[in-house]
């Protein structure tokens, strides 16, 4: 049995997928400012949960930091300041994170699942890799890269040739994956119930598919948060009823 993980909030936001990487690549300033305005209404005693690849690709080192998430790392920061709490997973994008995160940001890592009870409802987080069908190749590349041995070895590499090769492998993975991300969503959803609720749980949420989408299975909510690249959608649990909203200029919508 899986064991909960209880928290109190009033409020509980759901992101991933918004993939930064480089601030001069179009758009990518405008969908920061989203990002760090949202972050900014998040209220105290709230709780964010980042489902993995909010970096197109985090690798990190003893003593250096990404100057490319500085803005990014910074809103992170003053939000767990201001009373939020801010739960990270690695997704396949940035899963190499180590002690920055938690001691000097204030995020509290997860490296794959977690399981949360609040307000009620008992919810399994993920960020959804995993859950791809036909995607068995990737489970035995997935092992490999997260191996200590291989990540030890990759850290002897110089920080900029590391995001160079990142930067390859992102767009080759990118290039040979293009299939509509409506059509993956509901292929995904489409799966037995079963397949999601196996867990004591009564809701799951998943990022990776970058197609907001949110389901009701027998009485339970399946629910894919979407992308901050082009939708800007998050799913937010409050008084106990799961949602899937949309951030814009102005706010919430």
């Amino acid at each position: 049995m899986d064991t909960y993980t209880k928290i109190s909030s009033p409020e509980v936001f759901f992101l991933a997928d918004s993939h930064f990487k480089d601030r001069r690549r179009d758009g990518e300033t405008e969908r920061r400012r989203l990002f760090i305005d949202f972050l900014s209404g998040v209220p105290a005693g709230a709780a964010v949960f980042l489902l993995g690849d909010v970096f197109d690709f985090y690798f990190e080192y003893r003593s250096v930091v990404p100057k490319r998430y500085f803005d990014v790392l910074h809103a992170l920061y003053d939000c767990i300041r201001r009373g939020a709490e801010i739960h990270f997973l690695g997704g396949n994008h940035d899963y190499w994170f180590g002690p920055f995160l938690r001691e000097d940001i204030g995020l509290i890592p997860h490296g794959n699942d977690v399981f949360v009870e609040c307000q009620g409802r008992k919810i399994w987080c993920t960020h959804g890799d995993l859950f791809m069908p036909g995607d068995t190749g990737y489970s035995v590349i997935r092992s490999f890269l997260r191996n200590r041995l291989v990540v030890a070895a990759a850290k002897i590499l110089h920080p900029d040739l590391m995001d160079a090769i990142a930067s390859r492998v992102s767009e080759g993975s990118k290039n040979r994956n293009r299939r509509s991300a409506k059509d993956m969503a509901y292929k995904f959803a489409a799966r037995p119930a079963e397949s999601f609720f196996c867990r004591g749980n009564d809701v799951f949420v998943t990022g990776h598919i970058h197609y907001p989408l949110h389901q009701i299975k027998q009485g339970k909510d399946l629910v894919i948060v979407g992308d901050w690249i082009t939708q800007f959608t998050f799913a937010r649990l409050r008084d106990g009823k799961m949602s899937i909203e949309t951030f814009t200029h102005g706010g919430k919508d």
